[in-house]
């Protein structure tokens, strides 16, 4: 076994194909999920090495049901990976909600406190112990102020909770060097089949290829702090 893997928003999508790449690659994994429902599915697809744990990231109680999940199989979590997270709505301000806003943050940076909190001590314990951020070039100020995506029509509420999680990565990545811990935020691509279809050029599998490779060979003394796997850096 390679090592453990916890990872967040894992029943569909690119948290699903992460899945599948670290389980196949001989990692115990420990996939996060809202429902029962979800975990039964994870069980009867994966006999071994897999652990599901039923949770959700918006509440602070997720931290006891990761906690105790993890402490029945294992004392060590190698790497986690925040990739839980939801589509934003209004795309005017006119049509915002403060609702809309407090909603995403509580999923994209509130849920990456969480959930790094109720990891803290068994990443202590880990082999090369990693945090990973699923942000989005959508979170970087540099971009946004650069006018790239001016015309575009993104929405107000997840590009503000993006730019949030990666504050918070950087501020994590600033206590964390000192204690061995590696934290990187990632912009995963643009998928082909996504809300950001428009300049779309990679499918979900293959996004979770190009990240699990690079979590696995990850050189942990590399200056970058935010990238896209397979591309490279990405400014804040």
């Amino acid at each position: 076994m390679k090592g453990n893997v916890l990872i967040t928003g894992a029943n569909r999508g690119l948290g699903y194909e992460l899945v599948k790449c670290f389980h196949s690659n001989h990692y115990q994994v420990f996939p996060l999920v809202r429902s029962e429902e979800a975990a039964i599915d994870l069980m009867a697809e994966y006999n071994d090495r897999c652990y599901p744990i039923v949770a959700d990231v918006r509440l602070d109680d997720c931290k006891e049901s990761i906690q105790s999940t993890i402490r029945n199989f294992t004392d060590k979590i190698d790497i986690v990976i925040n990739n839980a997270g939801i589509p934003g709505r209004s795309r005017e301000l006119e049509k915002v909600e403060p609702e809309e806003i407090s909603e995403l943050l509580n999923v994209h940076c509130l849920g990456v406190l969480r959930v790094v909190q109720a990891a803290m001590a068994f990443l202590q314990n880990g082999d090369n112990p990693r945090i990973i951020n699923v942000s989005s070039r959508l979170g970087s100020l540099s971009k946004m102020a650069s006018a790239e995506f001016r015309n575009r029509k993104f929405t107000y509420s997840y590009r503000v909770a993006k730019a949030a999680q990666n504050m918070l990565t950087i501020c994590m990545d600033q206590e964390f060097s000192k204690k061995g811990i590696c934290i990187r935020a990632i912009h995963p691509g643009v998928f082909i089949s996504g809300p950001s279809s428009l300049d779309g050029d990679l499918e979900v599998h293959e996004a979770a290829g190009h990240i699990f490779r690079w979590i696995d060979g990850m050189e942990i003394n590399r200056s970058e702090r935010f990238i896209q796997p397979g591309v490279g850096e990405l400014p804040w």
